[in-house]
């Protein structure tokens, strides 16, 4: 009956090694979470406890039911297994505490044996398991998306703290199975498996060696616990705790509002060009990050060959945080910023490759399926307003582009005069003319000027007719939203043209916006809204499937087509926009809906957002190609889409691609205009691109 308790062992004199072990573990662990801390708060304000109820919803959500992990079964099975089983174990811990700590005597009757018992061992050993797996993949199978970009300690840390998982674990069965067999324990079975391991030793030892194997094994327990818990900090395996922070501070906003630049202000940060620039919690999120590549599997840029991949860059610069931000954290406390070049340190260039900084798409892909909610795209656009606004380096393409939107409004560089050509043969009335419309109709650029967008804002103005929808045009007033220029790092231009859209659309008191494009739909209802713009805005597929919900609207034609669907990101993640596309395209006769493998929250890009329909690709296989091959694999007639970028890009990617029968790239609206009781007809028919067509 010695091994009755750990009381055998609880003396004065154990007791006292062992709290010394504690707190000196709890020092080196306090001291390493120090050094991190005090490195973040280099960076700037900014405000991320606010909301305090959402945030622990969303720690609740994805910290303990790991719902973005669970989309990879595996991965998301070891790391349910593996935390649940700790967290439980560690409750155990704490009960233990109390019981012999505090003499509170709760470890009795059915709770000692329905939890004490039988869930610990049950959860000790799913967390076996857990390791277990974790260790198979990192050994065995090796998915690409573990592949090492980081510093070479890295691997090193994976093992340690794997190792350290299976001692502790191992440990405390060996523990309890002996306990259980030298005092044979009468509710031995309540514990299998502490009692499986327990037999299997007293087979071969005697209970004299037990005995001293108990206090081995039992004191090598407590201590390579200990040293987990001091090794933490210094190890990626920090984001057991930062993981959780991190979500706990993510950004409740909107999906991609972005931080307005205060240009007036009279020392404007214009982007990050160091450690410095960035807000304290971009620099958090670099200790958050577990290396664990769904960013780059689903970044449409490295999964073409860019060079940029999103989880080297968040590496770079952690590396680059850690090497050279000791140096910057006395001057950070005291609110000083050194001047000095070896303190400053250019980020673009010795850290962030440039053409991985362009190559970009603003997709929004890396930070929707990350499981801690590292902001990667906010980071990029910061870097790249500095090299725009102050470097002036960024790519040759963009400047005739900023000119175009600078001297004519738009990216085109067409005069606002043209802006109209597209309602000729149509009674489009102009806004001067009927300022009571109940929506105003934003064509944007593209249905301004680009010959198959044209074509599409048509089909819509036609559909809202026979809705008997009240609508009206800018006309030349209209100018650019400013998306491309802001994304692509010119804040100034972009703050250029939104004040004087926002001026236009107050003095004609606008209150509803219909969008042909998802980046305007995008611009005016979160950054414009940022700004101080209150309109209700409405993309025009969400609009129309409304309208045929309501019956004002009534596809009956027959369209006799298979479809598959390509989500647009501005619509789809960055507006959160998924089900009305695939509603109205259910509404529609004779469509046959093919999902292409990434679709949804998951889509690829088409390769145009982040000013990318301005630039070239000059690595790798171009994005549109690839996307235009995801959908001519579903063997689908038609692909569907709601975006003038995406249309241009996947028209060009199926006409470079497909060989035998010819496959359309049409608007949902295009669609809807074949298939309405009237208007079905020539009319229609000349509006929507044959087989084939190019802009």
């Amino acid at each position: 009956m010695l091994l009755a308790t750990r009381s055998v062992y609880w003396n004065i004199e154990y007791g006292f090694i062992l709290y010394l072990f504690f707190i000196a573990a709890v020092a080196v662990f306090a001291y390493g979470m120090w050094q991190r801390v005090r490195l973040w708060f280099i960076g700037t304000p900014q405000v991320r406890w606010d909301r305090i109820r959402e945030r622990l919803r969303r720690v609740w959500q994805h910290a303990a039911l790991q719902r973005r992990l669970s989309q990879n079964r595996v991965a998301g099975l070891f790391h349910i297994l593996f935390s649940w089983g700790f967290v439980i174990l560690f409750i155990g811990t704490l009960v233990v505490m109390v019981h012999e700590d505090l003499r509170i005597r709760i470890m009795q009757g059915a709770f000692y044996l329905w939890f004490q018992s039988l869930i610990l061992d049950i959860a000790g050993l799913l967390a076996l398991v857990g390791v277990v797996i974790a260790w198979v993949r990192r050994s065995l199978t090796r998915p690409r998306a573990l592949s090492r970009v980081s510093q070479p300690t890295s691997m090193f840390d994976d093992w340690v703290f794997l190792l350290h998982m299976v001692l502790i674990l191992w440990t405390g069965f060996l523990v309890e199975g002996i306990r259980i067999v030298a005092t044979d324990d009468p509710w031995a079975a309540w514990s299998p498996v502490g009692l499986v391991h327990g037999r299997l030793l007293a087979a071969f030892l005697s209970m004299e060696a037990l005995l001293v194997l108990h206090r081995v094994l039992w004191w090598f327990h407590m201590i390579i616990s200990f040293t987990l818990i001091a090794y933490l900090p210094y190890s990626k395996m920090i984001h057991l705790i930062t993981g959780p922070v991190n979500i706990f501070l993510s950004d409740l906003r909107p999906a991609g509002v972005m931080a307005t630049t205060d240009l007036e202000a009279e020392n404007p940060v214009l982007g990050a060009a160091s450690l410095w620039d960035f807000t304290w919690k971009d620099l958090a999120d670099l200790d958050a990050c577990t290396e664990c590549g769904r960013c780059q599997e689903n970044c449409p840029a490295f999964l073409t060959g860019k060079p940029l991949n999103p989880k080297k860059l968040i590496l770079d610069l952690q590396h680059h945080l850690h090497e050279r931000g000791p140096l910057l954290t006395l001057a950070a406390m005291k609110g000083e910023r050194p001047a000095e070049q070896p303190f400053e340190s250019e980020v673009v260039g010795p850290v962030v490759d440039p053409e991985a900084l362009w190559a970009c798409t603003t997709c929004r892909a890396c930070m929707e399926v990350c499981p801690v909610f590292i902001e990667h795209v906010p980071k990029i656009v910061e870097m790249r307003r500095h090299q725009v606004m102050l470097q002036g380096e960024f790519p040759a393409e963009l400047n005739q582009t900023f000119k175009n939107l600078e001297r004519q409004g738009n990216p085109w560089g067409m005069g606002a005069h043209t802006r109209t050509q597209w309602t000729e043969g149509l009674n489009v009335p102009l806004l001067a003319d009927k300022p009571d419309a109940e929506y105003l109709f934003w064509p944007g650029c593209a249905g301004a000027f680009d010959q198959r967008g044209q074509k599409i804002v048509r089909s819509i103005v036609q559909l809202l007719e026979q809705a008997g929808v009240s609508y009206a045009i800018l006309g030349p007033e209209e100018r650019c939203t400013g998306d491309a220029a802001r994304r692509a790092g010119n804040e100034l231009l972009f703050q250029q043209l939104a004040m004087e859209n926002i001026a236009t659309l107050q003095g004609y008191g606008v209150k509803k916006i219909i969008t042909h494009c998802p980046h305007c739909f995008h611009t005016f209802d979160k950054d414009y809204r940022e700004m101080g713009l209150e309109v209700e805005v409405i993309h025009h597929v969400q609009l129309l499937n409304q309208l045929v919900k309501e019956g004002r609207l009534k596809p009956v034609r027959e369209l006799a087509q298979t479809v598959t669907y390509h989500d647009s990101c501005y619509l789809g993640r960055y507006g959160g926009e998924y089900e009305a596309p695939r509603e109205l395209l259910a509404a529609l006769p004779g469509v046959e809906l093919r999902e292409m493998e990434r679709h949804g929250c998951t889509a690829m890009c088409c390769g145009a957002g982040g000013a990318q329909m301005w630039m070239e690709e000059r690595h790798g296989t171009r994005v549109n190609v690839e996307r235009s091959r995801q959908a001519l694999a579903t063997g689908a007639a038609t692909v569907a889409t709601n975006c003038p970028f995406c249309m241009t890009m996947l028209s060009d990617g199926v006409a470079a691609e497909e060989s035998g029968e010819q496959v359309r790239v049409l608007d949902l609206a295009e669609m809807l205009l074949q298939a309405v009781e009237t208007g079905g007809g020539p009319e229609a028919a000349a509006t929507v691109a044959q087989p084939g067509e190019k802009e």
